[in-house]
Formats: structure tokens, sequence, C-alpha cells
């Protein structure tokens, strides 16, 4: 076992409590001194390791705050050590008492798992947002930001022991620089540090959050999120091109791979078609149920994420139609089922089409699921369509107009204007009915 140089006399002590205990470290200091010059001690914390105990008592001697100790302890102490502490004798120290003279040390490792347990999901919440996007009403993150914010504890190492409340903006940003991670895990960082912040804040362990000011070597969380959105934007949409080699590509039956591959591959193109014309995010097709899906009348009711996006009427293009068909089965709860009967989630999809798809056909290989929105979205508007009908069919808020209009766009208005994609060049213009001419595009 490991044992750590001894502490300066005055600066408390790492002792060992014995085994069989979940926290066999203790953090100890001495307060004074009994009449027989026996010494009076106080633990600040039990720890699982000694390094623990004595980050403790390094944080406590560099910010010390009140003790509260019982009043007949206090009363023993018949001399004080040169330096006293500032002790508060209480007739009863009570659970309350203790737990503020905690909360007002608590270390960024501490805060997080405070946070963890109150705003984030359990495994169990993931497992029922994954397969049914159910999600707690107190719990305001899904299941992917959760994740995000657990990478970014996990890439903050150099902060997990400091107290948090003497966390200042360059302590962050300093941490951003020497991590060296790139511009995502640095935008997850940064989201954490303003989520433990705010949290931190709500709960009275802070008096000011510091993480607002950060500024990093891309100057700050705005820079940031342009970048990220300058690199989206960039390359995202499908070209005609591809799009033809999505519909034209044979499905290789030479042997060479097993039929279940095969199945997967076909499932991976047919996917990306469908998106490709009614827009959807992945997750929110996959989650589509065959209760919501109206073959006879060319459209599905589906939408997640966005008040603007839930529930909402998406018109079926008469080319896909026949994928949702041949996906379609009235015995099954979600249009898309695996051989096992269990529900294809996003991590499905994303396996096949990593380890397998994208693999095999590096014409489409630098496209994810994703790019087809942003293909769909560019395609409507190039050929004419209107935002406010747009938005209705791809979910997203419309400024421009009240919430009463535009969730009554008919879906006899988006079936016409999703019959007018054919992904070739095109002059057609889809003018608005005059109902909804006053609500057309402002002027460039």
């Amino acid at each position: 076992m490991h044992t750590f140089s001894k502490r300066p006399n005055g600066k408390g002590t790492a002792t060992f409590l014995g085994k069989n205990r979940s926290n066999p470290w203790g953090a100890k200091i001495t307060i004074g001194h009994d009449i027989y010059g026996k010494n009076i001690y106080h633990f600040l914390g039990s720890f699982s390791t000694e390094l623990e105990a004595l980050v403790c008592l390094e944080n406590y001697h560099n910010s010390p705050t009140s003790i509260y100790i019982d009043e007949k302890k206090y009363n023993r102490i018949y001399t004080f050590p040169p330096k006293p502490y500032p002790l508060i004798p209480v007739k009863t120290l009570t659970n309350a008492i203790v737990e503020k003279v905690q909360r007002e040390n608590y270390t960024f490792k501490q805060i997080f798992e405070k946070f963890k347990e109150t705003k984030m999901l359990t495994d169990e919440e993931m497992k029922l947002e994954k397969l049914y996007h159910i999600r707690p009403k107190n719990k305001p993150f899904g299941r992917h930001y959760c994740r995000g914010m657990q990478t970014a504890f996990n890439n903050s190492k150099s902060l997990h022991d400091k107290v948090y409340k003497d966390l200042r903006a360059s302590d962050f940003t300093t941490h951003l620089k020497e991590s060296k991670k790139g511009i995502e895990p640095q935008r997850q960082m940064i989201n954490l540090f303003v989520n433990l912040d705010k949290f931190a804040l709500e709960e009275d362990l802070i008096d000011k959050g510091y993480a607002q000011f950060i500024s990093t070597s891309i100057n700050n969380r705005k820079e940031i999120k342009k970048t990220k959105n300058r690199q989206i934007e960039k390359s995202r949409i499908f070209t005609y091109e591809q799009i033809d080699y999505l519909w034209n590509f044979t499905i290789k039956s030479d042997g060479v791979q097993k039929e279940n591959k095969q199945e997967r591959e076909q499932f991976i193109r047919d996917f990306w078609l469908m998106l490709l014309y009614c827009g959807c995010r992945a997750d929110e097709l996959l989650s589509i149920y065959t209760a919501n899906i109206f073959l006879d009348d060319n459209y599905f009711i589906g939408g997640l994420k966005t008040d603007a996006g839930i529930n909402r009427e998406i018109p079926i293009h008469p080319r896909v139609k026949p994928l949702f068909e041949k996906y379609y089965s009235s015995s099954n709860e979600f249009l898309f089922m695996q051989p096992n009967g269990k529900k294809i989630d996003y991590d499905y999809y994303l396996y096949h089409y990593k380890f397998n798809f994208k693999k095999l056909h590096p014409k489409v290989s630098d496209h994810t699921a994703h790019d087809a929105r942003h293909t769909l979205r560019n395609e409507l508007r190039k050929i004419g369509i209107k935002d406010i009908i747009i938005n209705s069919i791809i979910g997203h808020s419309n400024d421009d107009v009240g919430e009463d209009i535009y969730s009554h766009v008919s879906i006899e208005e988006k079936i016409k204007a999703i019959k007018m994609v054919n992904y070739k060049e095109s002059n057609k213009l889809y003018i608005l009915n005059s109902n909804y001419k006053k609500y057309s595009q402002k002027p460039s």
C-alpha cells in the first residue's frame, strides 16, 4: 500500500479507519487539546482512497469554512492550536448542519454527482427513451446529451478534486487548453460547466457562476457553435448523382455476404431514401408507430424533439411509398422491426451503417442520415416552396407566422409540395394558395 509523505504540523492527517468499510480513509484535523494535553479531532469526511482524504485536507486549508461541533465536545477543549479553526459549538449537531458544511466544500466531482442524480437520465430511463421516447418531465436532457456530459466529465479529470466554489473562468479555460481536445469535446465540456454552474446556483452551492466567462482558443462558446454549424452545412447536401446511386445500385449476392448482411445493407439504403423524401430526423422515422401510418391517404404522423415537430402530419412521396409498404405490417408496433421482433433503434442503424454500408459504398460514405434532412430542405427551397410549408413538413418552428397558422397548413398542401421533389434540375415554382399568400417569404 502506497504511503504519502507526512503532512506539515497543523495541516491535518489522512488516517486509515479499518477494513470492511466502503470509505476506509478519513480526513481529520486537530481542533484543540483537552486538560490532559490529549488531541481532540474533527473529521472532515471519509473517503475511498488516501489520496481523496489528502485532497480534502488541502482543499479545506486553502479555503477554510466554519466547523459546527457538538457543544460538549467544544467544552472539552482546554487549549486551541496556534491558528484556531473557526469552530461553532451547537447543542444538537443535526444532519442539516453537517450537510451545510459539506455542501460549502463540494468538489467538482461531487457537484457533478449531485447534478447527475437530479438532472440526468438513469440507465433505465435512457433505455425507455431509446425504445419509446419516454422521458421523465423533471429530466431536461435527452440520452445523447447526457452521454455527452458524461464524456465531458470524464475529460475533465484535472478539475474533479477541486472545490467547485473556488473555480474561476481562468481555471476552466486552462483546463480546456491543456486538454488539447478538438472542437466537439471542448463544446461538450463547456456545456457541462455551464450546466453545473446553473445547477450549483439553483441549489445555493455557489454565489456566482464563472463558466459563462470562459475564453477558449477559438474565442468563445458562440464561436464554437458557429464553427460547428459551418462544418455541418459544408458538404451536407446529397448530390443528384449520389441520390441516383442510392436508387440504382444493386445488392451483391455472390455468396461473399451473408443473407442477413444483404438485408441490413438494403435497409440502410431504403432508410436513407425515405429520409430524403420526408425530411424526418433518423430517430423520428425509426420511432414511427404503424398505427400512425395512413398509406391510403399518403401521410403519417410522427415527430420528436421540438414542440413544432411533435405529432405533425408528414406527407409520403409517391416514389418512396413502395418502401413504406415494404416495411409496413399491421401486426408490428413500429414501422421498422428487427427479425427478432425488437424495434430497430438508432444504435442498431448506426452500427450497421458504420460497419457495413459505409465500407461498401464509398460514393456516399461522406454522408450521414441527418444529411438527408438538409438535402430535402435545400431542394424544397430550390423549387420555390414557401418556408411555412417546408417547416410544417420538416418540423422546424416558424418565426414569421403564428403557431395557429403554422399548425393549420393542410396535409393536402404538404402532399402537393412534396410531389414536386424529384431531385433533378427544375425551374418549377410552387405558389401558395391565397389563404397563405400574406405569409410568404420576405424579399431577400
